[in-house]
């Protein structure tokens, strides 16, 4: 099955998710017009965007179940996506903290990469990690407001 699309409103902006029968694939702030779009999709996939506009409203929801196609990331973006999803709602890393959790110390740089080309935006929590000095900037959401935004969600109010 080649993957899929679904674009939906949300608190924060329009987002696109991106799904295989395997889990989610992609989930990204939609910036242009919709691509083809799914014309129905499974209930799972449903629940999870329930979920994710349930959550982005302010109301926290779980979303560590809703499952997850990483096939097309490399072992080392697996194994910090892996650890990102391990970091508790509310808790912060540093680069360089990530990269001692992997294994990796002083590749605080190549943890950045990682995180940048995570594909799974708020499911793979890329905005809990955070630069040494402060909670950084983060391309991936287009401003930090975005991820202030979803830090404040888990109960931060500051980086």
């Amino acid at each position: 099955m080649a993957p899929q699309h679904l674009t939906f409103a949300t608190a924060l902006g329009r987002i696109r998710l991106t799904w295989t029968a395997r889990g989610v694939c992609g989930l990204r702030f939609a910036a242009g017009p919709d691509a083809e779009e799914a014309r129905q999709a499974p209930p799972w996939v449903m629940e999870a965007v329930r979920r994710l506009m349930v959550h982005l409203r302010g109301q926290p929801q779980n979303l560590a179940g809703i499952p997850l196609d990483l096939s097309g990331l490399t072992p080392f973006q697996r194994q910090v996506a892996d650890l990102l999803r391990a970091t508790a709602p509310g808790q912060t890393l540093s680069y360089g903290e990530l990269a001692l959790l992997a294994g990796r110390p002083g590749a605080a740089r190549a943890v950045g990469q990682a995180v940048k080309a995570n594909p799974i935006l708020i499911l793979v929590p890329c905005h809990r990690v955070v630069a040494a000095n402060g909670p950084g900037g983060w391309s991936a959401f287009g401003s930090p407001e975005r991820k202030a935004r979803l830090l404040a969600l888990e109960g931060l109010t500051s980086g």
